[in-house]
């Protein structure tokens, strides 16, 4: 059986921080520049943050913490925007990066590695390390790029992703390898559309916001650019969704479908707009919001679909006619999704037509609640049957606006038993 080696990583062997410089560094505002010595840290607990501890002995340092606007200066990187948290007998300086801090030169590289944060598990090709085999890889060729995408090869003897889980922490998951299959070299800002397209297919598998922390350029000579960031991030979880875990090579075809929709400005704005939805309803305290955010997404899918496409559906002025109902029964019944109350959802229908009529009403209800209304009487089950109907049609438009036709975790049949998947209507 053909197996891929493992990629490895010095920041495997972090386990809550790691020094990114030591030394002297300054503090910049306005027209104040004040010199520190100390260090600047990526710290992965709590969660991810570039934290700064610097002392000086000559200059009062107080009058920053009434800046609005702070600026990092790092000998080597990219001056960048910070945040003071305190200052101590003032004249020592605690604080943090706001976003990155990274190299302040773009080097041609060979090779480019991105450590991924609090990506899932899943099951795809063999990988070796040692004496260890484990299927956590995802090879992706697309136009000159080779993209290897791994499990971390020390996960199971870590408990990477058990400790992560009882934590509800963050810590790197995964690694990737980007290279040219001719071998030429390449800068950083060359793979910039490659990163935007990977984090969204990350973010809508795990149905969290996933994160690329550490960013490494190689050539030859070894590294070459170093990029540490703190992205938008949620803490580990396993989130119940569409992603067939045990079919993780869907992923490579998942990167060619939004690899042919990001060409399009309008679609890629789309997708990723409702993809930040639907994640907000998957992680909503209350099924109330959830319900509210996934339909959200439901009514700009629907647009999309029915009157912005080369062959549009409905026009915009229907659209505009209709209630929402109807639009949503338009775009679902045209991709096949069946809108009958039937299964679990049946209950429902003695009052309600079928799926998007009880969605529209429990969404009104919750928006312009009334007195004695019969919805009132459901009971946290009900309600909760009703936001997973408005999630799988989520999910079914979103797969359908991407281009997906591979098998899906089916909702409707939750809990069942991973592997158990369904394939796409319009396949």
């Amino acid at each position: 059986m053909n197996s891929t080696r493992a990629i490895g990583s010095r920041f495997f062997n972090v386990d809550e921080k790691f020094t990114n410089y030591e030394g002297n560094y300054s503090l910049i505002s306005d027209s104040q520049l004040i010199q520190l010595n100390g260090t600047v840290e990526f710290n992965f607990y709590s969660k991810p943050a570039i934290r700064f501890f610097g002392k000086t002995e000559k200059v009062d340092i107080l009058s920053l913490m009434d800046k609005k606007e702070i600026i990092l200066e790092v000998p080597g990187m990219i001056p960048t925007k910070a945040s003071l948290d305190s200052v101590q007998n003032n004249h020592v300086a605690k604080g943090i990066v706001l976003y990155k801090l990274q190299d302040d030169k773009d080097f041609y590289m060979d090779s480019y590695y991105i450590h991924v944060n609090n990506f899932v598990k899943y099951l795809g090709d063999n990988i070796t390390k040692d004496n260890f085999h484990y299927r956590g890889g995802v090879t992706i060729e697309h136009e000159n790029w080779n993209i290897e995408l791994q499990h971390r090869h020390d996960y199971k003897d870590k408990r990477i992703f058990s400790n992560l889980k009882d934590s509800n922490g963050h810590g790197i998951t995964h690694i990737i390898k980007i290279d040219k299959k001719d071998g030429s070299k390449f800068k950083k800002s060359d793979v910039t559309d490659v990163e935007e397209i990977l984090v969204w297919i990350f973010t809508l598998c795990a149905g969290r916001h996933i994160g690329m922390l550490i960013k490494i350029c190689k050539n030859k000579e070894g590294e070459v650019h170093k990029e540490f960031s703190v992205p938008l991030m949620s803490p580990y979880g396993e989130i119940p969704n569409w992603f067939p875990k045990q079919k993780g090579k869907v992923i490579e075809s998942l990167f060619q479908n939004f690899a042919s929709r990001f060409k399009d400005k309008f679609l890629r704005r789309t997708i990723k707009e409702t993809i930040h939805w639907y994640v907000e309803s998957l992680n909503a305290t209350f099924i109330e919001n959830k319900t509210i955010n996934s339909q959200i997404a439901l009514e700009k899918l629907s647009f999309v679909l029915l009157t912005q496409q080369t062959q549009q559906i409905i026009s915009k002025s229907k659209f505009d006619k209709n209630n929402f109902q109807i639009n949503l029964e338009t775009i679902l019944d045209e991709i096949s999704i069946k809108t009958v109350l039937s299964g679990e959802h049946k209950k429902f229908s003695t009052h309600f037509d079928s799926g998007p009529h009880l969605l529209v009403n429990y969404r009104n209800h919750i928006a312009h609640p009334k007195r004695n209304s019969s919805i009132d009487s459901y009971f946290i089950h009900d309600k909760f049957l009703i936001n997973q109907l408005g999630l799988y049609y989520t999910e079914m438009l979103l797969l359908y606006l991407i281009g997906y036709e591979g098998e899906f975790s089916n909702r409707l049949k939750f809990p069942l038993w991973e592997g158990e998947y369904d394939s796409l209507p319009w396949k």
